[in-house]
């Protein structure tokens, strides 16, 4: 008989202003082994029965192991009473989410810290009902998955919380939070959505509350599965880790996501929008239907990725969804996933220590664009009919890739599942090389690397060319083939960017590409820099090819180009800033992007157009003086500043005043409540010159004076400055097992030091890569292994373009 959870049962009294927890769990259970091992961590047990009767047990704490003996096969109660005290340096499983004084105690599960708040099966696959009631303090308020059953006071001056029933789920979905909260609401259909905040920041979360509700009601619609649940509460947290995470029926969320107004800047009020739309779409695809072990993450974290888009643009078309796509998901993914430390998106994973180095671009990004490709080759129509049988079929249990790709394949009648294997199964893609002659179109592919030499191998790749205005699609299954076009004025191939693969032209490719440049769409001309970018690293195509399109960009003012261009060149600046050909392309890019498009909004411009200008002109006033100075000089109205203008003005205001800005900076940082806001001062105290000034702020990240939610700001703001490129280095050196404590050890440590670390070790490579040897190596697994494959290219990078000379063409 298969071990099976059917229940927990869990009594908590939590004395919250001590922090301490007193816990009675009742687990029914069917099948338990001999002995019964559960999941258990950081608890102290008191007491084991089994139907009643005292049991003995062993606490391996080692390996997190709770043995309990005498547990018959046949369904029985196994209760344990345990006591846990939240400790102030976690920041996940149940930990303080503090603001000033005060703090919630909400619970970050994922992927494996339910052992850490109660004895538990903490396995996806174990699914159980759970039965909550906690007792704390009279002025508290109490948020889980379902509704409140029952809130009475308790003999001794406390409230008691009872909770509905949820669902079968998985025990990382468990959710709950004490503490003071300010709460509003809207109906969604039968469903009522809540979001809860600190008091005095619930009017800020109008505008989530209000794109959720939509969500929620259009996911019903799309997926035509009702949401079981009777309500949605998004929790904003002061002080998480992540960004936000998809507890069934209590999505969590920090404050910088949650709390975004119509005033916010596009950019992070996109942002916002996504994340929740992300974790609404998770409600179902990972919540309802969950994948059987973490070597399917991606099941649920590609498929909220791709969904998140597809639902923010059927609800805020305006916002030009599809394209953000391609620069944030797409483009990420295939930098990372042309290294030779990349993953198959099905990743192999034996222990569960080893997941939380998969939630990564390629789990998430390459992932939603293989999602992406697969929809446009079978239809949305067959896609989302696919996707409803799958979670009508698998609803409350668990599934796997294979599941999703067999019921799209029966519902699109094509070789879905094959196709997909050969994408998700192996690590990388291919680039496609491209020559014409007379007549006809000649295209090849080959595995792309960025360094070495790529293994050998094929993918079933869906083509799409443009040639001369006539257009054609096909799946390229073999290593080449030849299509009958004629090429005289116009060749695309990969038109909108929908495939996951790079294009590598001929010459007069390129010179047909330049000649057009202007007329190409948005995406188009995106697809073609985020290319030869990928091909500048690999020193693939020469800098001065690359350099020449980096200088029609200045010439189309498009947002998705101009982004992923400033993108590029953050990344340029920051590891060879001092390069005479970098240089010399900046005039022809910045000032002449920012004429076309204007420092100020203009009225009737599409709202996305503020993202653009906030990227370009907190660049531009990070390199010029005289952009900096007239930045600066709107920096007593930051309050009332277009929000998309914030980053740029304290740039322009750092950089132009050093160290008479710092205090002023500072003190807002200190005292300003809405941590966008604060997001936009970091980048002014990462801006400086003076590396002393640089030093000062990244200590203010981990002096405790600030939420733990800013403190990666200065390390990776600090990162992409490149006077402070070698401050940064001696002080991860100095700092690193400080910064691993104040992290706790999580995932997110790892993943900042994989951002920078590639960026500020460019003229250190030989002792970054000492440093993060062995045992260090070792705990940041594939994420250090990535970031030291990362440094190499940057490193390589750098000499060559500081060998250049400038171009005349550019």
């Amino acid at each position: 008989m298969a071990l099976e959870i059917e229940s927990y049962d869990l009594q908590l009294d939590i004395d919250f202003y001590k922090a301490s927890v007193k816990g009675k769990v009742g687990i029914r259970i069917k099948g338990a082994p001999k002995p019964l091992a559960l999941d258990s961590s950081q608890l102290k047990i008191g007491s084991v029965s089994v139907d009643g009767k005292t049991a003995k047990f062993d606490l391996d704490e080692k390996h997190s192991k709770l043995k309990v003996y005498g547990v018959p096969a046949r369904s029985s109660l196994v209760e344990i009473d345990y006591t846990k005290v939240v400790q102030d340096n976690t920041i996940f499983g149940l930990y303080k989410s503090k603001y000033g004084k005060d703090y919630v105690l909400a619970t970050d599960l994922e992927p494996a810290e339910a052992r850490t708040v109660f004895p538990c099966v903490d396995d996806p696959a174990h699914k159980a009902v759970f039965r909550l009631e906690i007792i704390t303090d009279p002025d508290l308020t109490v948020i889980s998955n379902t509704p409140v059953e029952v809130k009475k006071p308790t003999g001794d001056r406390r409230n008691r919380f009872v909770f509905q029933q949820t669902p079968r789920m998985s025990t990382y979905l468990f959710f709950f939070a004490i503490g003071k909260f300010e709460e509003r609401s809207m109906p969604s259909g039968n469903v009522e959505v809540i979001t809860a905040t600190r008091p005095g920041q619930s009017e800020n979360s109008e505008l989530v509350l209000k794109i959720v509700a939509e969500a929620l009601a259009d996911y019903q619609s799309y997926y035509d599965v009702p949401y079981p649940l009777k309500k949605l509460h998004v929790v904003a947290l002061p002080e998480y880790h992540t960004g936000a995470m998809e507890n069934w029926g209590a999505i969590s969320s920090r404050e910088g996501y949650a709390l975004v107004t119509e005033t916010t800047s596009f950019g992070q009020k996109n942002r916002g929008a996504l994340s929740m739309v992300h974790e609404v779409a998770h409600q179902w695809f990972g919540d309802l239907v969950t994948m059987k072990w973490w070597d399917d993450l991606w099941l649920n974290e590609s498929f909220a990725t791709f969904m998140s888009y597809k639902m923010t643009d059927r609800i805020r078309p305006e916002w030009g969804m599809w394209s953000e796509f391609i620069r944030d998901e797409t483009f990420r993914a295939l930098e990372q996933d042309a290294l030779s430390t990349t993953h198959p998106v099905q990743a192999h994973i034996t222990r569960v220590e080893d997941a939380m180095h998969i939630f990564d671009a390629i789990s998430y990004n390459k992932g939603a664009s293989v999602l992406r490709m697969l929809e446009a080759y079978v239809g949305e129509q067959a896609f989302r009919k696919g996707v409803s049988d799958y979670l009508r079929r698998f609803s409350y249990s668990n599934a796997s890739g294979k599941d999703l790709w067999d019921s799209l394949g029966k519902a699109s009648k094509l070789p879905v599942t094959r196709v997909a294997r050969e994408w998700l199964t192996k690590p990388g893609y291919p680039v496609i090389e491209v020559s014409t002659s007379p007549g006809k179109v000649s295209l090849s592919q080959r595995p792309f690397r960025l360094v070495g030499k790529a293994p050998k191998g094929v993918w079933p790749v869906p083509i799409s060319i443009r040639a001369d205005g006539k257009e054609t699609s096909f799946l390229l299954e073999g290593k080449s083939t030849t299509v009958k076009a004629t090429t005289k004025k116009e060749l695309l191939v990969n038109i909108g960017h929908t495939g996951f693969f790079t294009v590598l032209y001929d010459k007069p490719g390129y010179e047909r590409l330049a000649a057009n440049f202007a007329r190409l769409t948005p995406p188009d001309r995106a697809g073609l820099m985020n290319d030869l970018y990928l091909f500048l690293q690999a020193g693939v195509v020469e800098p001065d090819v690359y350099f020449r399109f980096l200088a029609l960009c200045g010439q189309t003012p498009d947002t998705i180009t101009v982004e992923t261009a400033s993108d590029q060149l953050v990344t340029l600046t920051a590891i060879a800033g001092d390069s005479p050909a970098l240089k010399a392309v900046y005039p022809k890019f910045f000032p002449a992007l920012l004429g076309k498009i204007g420092v100020d909004r203009r009225q009737g411009e599409p709202e996305y157009v503020g993202a653009a200008r906030e990227t370009l002109a907190s660049q531009w006033a990070s390199i010029d003086q005289g952009f900096a100075r007239k930045m600066a000089s709107r920096f007593d109205q930051f309050e009332t500043l277009d929000p998309n203008l914030k980053e740029a003005v304290a740039v322009g205001y750092a950089v132009t005043h050093g160290a008479r800005a710092k205090e002023r900076l500072l003190s807002m940082v200190k005292t300003n409540q809405n941590e966008v806001d604060r997001a936009k001062l970091y980048t002014g105290l990462c801006a400086f010159e003076d590396p002393k000034l640089i030093e000062d702020t990244l200590n203010l990240g981990i002096s405790g004076e600030v939420s733990r939610s800013d403190s990666a700001y200065p390390i990776i703001y600090s990162a992409y400055n490149p006077h402070a490129r070698d401050v940064l280095w001696r002080w991860i050196t100095k700092n690193y097992e400080g910064m691993k404590g104040l992290y706790a050890g999580s995932q997110q440590f790892f993943l900042y030091m994989g951002y920078v670390l590639p960026v500020c070790g460019v003229t250190e490579e030989a002792k970054v890569k000492r440093f993060f040897s062995g045992k260090r190596l070792k705990e940041g697994g594939s994420t250090y292994s990535r970031a030291m494959e990362h440094l190499g290219i940057n490193s390589k990078l750098r000499k060559r373009l500081l060998g250049l000379k400038t171009s005349s063409r550019n």
